[in-house]
């Protein structure tokens, strides 16, 4: 018997609670969500405070955390449909995990320089993107399908929190412990998120490649498919253009709040 079987009562509805391996996935990734939101706030932050970064370089830094889920977010996608969604959330939260451990690292050796900074920005988007495309996919293995609606309800809800709560974090631990060492509740919370998805018992059976298929043949299939149907292009426009402004709004917010006139 799987973590999906409910042992609700007759005539009840089944509770999402109910499902060890949901928890399990929730409590991981609101834990990346809060961490994610620290690094959002500190990054800026440090570079301006600590790095005595310009105005354009401030600008170069959030484009290149923007630049690779623009670049690889099919190319994401389509691999969590070949390959094991777990792993691929495990690879994506160790690789961040890593690449924003040697921030505080460098700056206790007074190493830190602004091309690293860029670098883990552009590390952090990619393994993100890697991340989440494989979280979204896999939800529907977890949880019984009349429960699909309700489970996105409640990780629509906990991820707002989560992410506000990480803001407030990441401001209290950069007045308390300066920005690289804020960092490491990031860090920390990368880990979290990769222990709770290795405790994900769901069966996890990847589709695989089929024989002869190109990744940029089956991204194209993706691409028509979203392209025919009115709700799901609707969905994609609006997430593109959310994603767009609130990408604008961090960039200006570092700019404005920041950098000295």
């Amino acid at each position: 018997m799987t973590s999906r079987t409910d042992h609700s009562p007759p005539g009840t509805q089944p509770s999402l609670w109910r499902h060890r391996d949901f928890r399990r996935y929730l409590t991981g990734q609101a834990a990346g969500v809060t961490g994610s939101s620290i690094s959002a706030m500190v990054i800026p932050v440090l570079a301006v405070l600590e790095l005595d970064a310009t105005t354009a370089e401030v600008a170069w830094l959030t484009l290149l955390g923007q630049l690779p889920p623009a670049l690889l977010a099919l190319h994401a996608g389509a691999l969590a449909d070949r390959h094991s969604k777990r792993k691929q959330m495990i690879i994506g939260d160790l690789v961040s995990a890593t690449a924003l451990a040697g921030v505080p690292v460098a700056a206790a050796l007074d190493r830190l320089c602004l091309a690293q900074l860029m670098v883990v920005a552009a590390v952090q988007g990619a393994a993100g993107v890697l991340h989440d495309a494989a979280a979204i996919s896999i939800l529907p293995s977890l949880v019984d399908r009349s429960l699909i609606q309700r489970s996105n309800s409640r990780i629509g809800g906990l991820f707002a929190v989560a992410a506000t709560a990480g803001s407030n974090l990441g401001a209290a631990l950069t007045a308390l412990l300066g920005p690289a060492r804020a960092l490491v509740g990031d860090v920390i919370s990368y880990l979290i998120s990769a222990w709770c998805t290795s405790r994900i018992q769901a069966p996890d059976s990847p589709r695989g490649a089929a024989a002869g298929r190109r990744l940029h043949t089956e991204i194209g299939e993706g691409l028509r498919y979203v392209h025919h149907d009115h709700r799901l292009r609707t969905l994609t426009l609006v997430n593109a253009t959310t994603s767009a402004a609130l990408a604008l709004l961090n960039t200006l917010w570092a700019l404005y709040l920041l950098v000295p006139a």
